[in-house]
């Protein structure tokens, strides 16, 4: 018999994407957690709370931040949060799910319509590290998913197409950043948009619409002491007026229309393949078999059973896991099976083919006969473990002397690289 070291080999030197055409590389990820705001006239207080107050915000802000219905509530199906102009100057909200709701690691979204800036008017969708209040700012670490408003903007007649991105961080005791700009290809308060932000051990990026505005690589060697982007974090939803963004620091500067709504239809959280939620919610989190778990896996006490997974998408977007596996017949002859499934969850039910005709590093489609190769059914505990249970096909088990598997632990010897993205970087 062939050792698991010289199975591997071959595991290696015949990728799945040689067997099955079709198969993207790419991501993808389940949404594990969301807010509709479908439901009631105010916001869940078991996951939002607001910031309140009027002290400037540490940017020179001329609003008082409230939780009154008329600054913040829920309507037709989004969050709307409202910027007033009053007899005492300008009210707005500013909501966050600071140790409610955390997250490391995640693609986070909103489907947000701005409200027309001009000029003014300052909204955010944004991060802080949830030690925010324990270590205070910028030594928590901030992410701007989307931010509008800027002065450059109001100098360039670009207020409702400027969006910026920007990640805050300390360095040295000092605060740094590293930020970009994007101008849409039309005004964002003329319909709902998406605001999106990847985030994984390496590399944070920003999208409008699908569109990249912005990334940053995190890795030791690019961003320099950025531990503050592998901690947990919680999210923000505000609209400020005036401020240091928008250059306009007096009232009579301002001269948006108000009220000013910003509508937020959703926020969710997908996993992205390295997502962490936490917070005392206690979010249902949905663990789902995603790219993380592509790899060679075996079981370390035989030599019989060694698999090749793949997780990632179809042409069409949908997810599709692939599974090579690599056995024997009852007379010790190597073969090999090769199946895919849809992942649901933490598991994934793989529909086998049992390719006759193919030689060791050779393959001619057209010389290969597929039989029905039976199903398996694999359940992952984590990305390095699982068990995975076999039903032989006839064909299976009168060819090649195949009984049923139960329950067979199985590890993750090595994991299949991730695909090369380009980064910015930051120093």
């Amino acid at each position: 018999m062939l050792s698991f070291s010289k199975m591997a080999g071959l595991l290696r030197a015949l990728p799945l994407a040689c067997i099955l055409a079709g198969i993207s590389s790419q991501a993808f990820g389940r949404v594990i957690w969301s807010e509709e705001f479908n439901s009631g006239t105010a916001l869940d207080s078991a996951v939002w709370s607001y910031d309140l107050g009027a002290d400037g915000w540490g940017n020179a802000e001329l609003q008082e931040y409230t939780n009154l219905p008329e600054n913040v509530r829920i309507e037709d199906g989004n969050l709307v949060i409202t910027a007033l102009r009053t007899a005492d100057g300008f009210t707005s909200a500013r909501v966050r799910t600071e140790h409610k709701l955390t997250f490391k690691y995640a693609t986070i979204e909103a489907r947000i319509k701005m409200a027309d800036l001009e000029n003014g008017l300052w909204p955010a969708f944004w991060t802080l590290g949830n030690n925010f209040s324990e270590v205070g700012w910028p030594h928590c670490g901030e992410l701007d998913i989307v931010e509008m408003g800027n002065s450059s903007a109001i100098t360039r007649g670009l207020i409702n197409r400027w969006v910026g991105s920007t990640a805050h961080w300390e360095l040295n005791e000092n605060h740094v950043y590293y930020g970009r700009s994007l101008v849409a290809a039309t005004d964002l308060n003329d319909d709902y948009h998406i605001f999106k932000m990847d985030w994984t051990p390496t590399l944070v990026t920003t999208y409008l619409d699908g569109q990249e505005i912005w990334a940053i690589d995190i890795t030791s060697g690019s961003c320099t002491d950025c531990s503050e982007f592998h901690q947990p974090h919680f999210m923000i939803l505000n609209m400020a007026v005036g401020g240091n963004y928008t250059g306009l620091l007096q009232p009579e500067e301002i001269t948006a229309e108000m009220p000013a709504q910003m509508l937020v239809d959703y926020v969710r959280i997908s996993d992205n393949g390295y997502t962490e939620l936490g917070g005392t919610s206690n979010p249902e989190i949905l663990p789902v078999a995603g790219q993380e778990y592509s790899g060679s896996w075996y079981n370390p006490g035989q030599s019989g059973h060694g698999f090749s997974m793949e997780f990632g998408e179809a042409q069409d977007g949908s997810p599709l896991a692939i599974v090579y596996w690599y056995t024997y017949d009852t007379s010790g002859k190597p073969i090999f099976l090769v199946g895919n499934g849809v992942p649901d969850d933490n598991q994934v039910t793989i529909t086998f083919e049992s390719p006759v005709g193919m030689q060791f590093g050779v393959f001619d489609k057209d010389s290969v006969i597929r039989h029905d190769g039976g199903t398996a059914h694999i359940e992952f505990s984590d990305k390095d473990n699982a068990t995975f249970s076999y039903t032989p096909s006839d064909f299976t088990a009168t060819n090649w002397g195949h009984t049923a598997i139960e329950s067979l632990p199985l590890q993750k010897l090595f994991a299949i690289p991730l695909p090369p993205t380009d980064t910015g970087s930051a120093e």
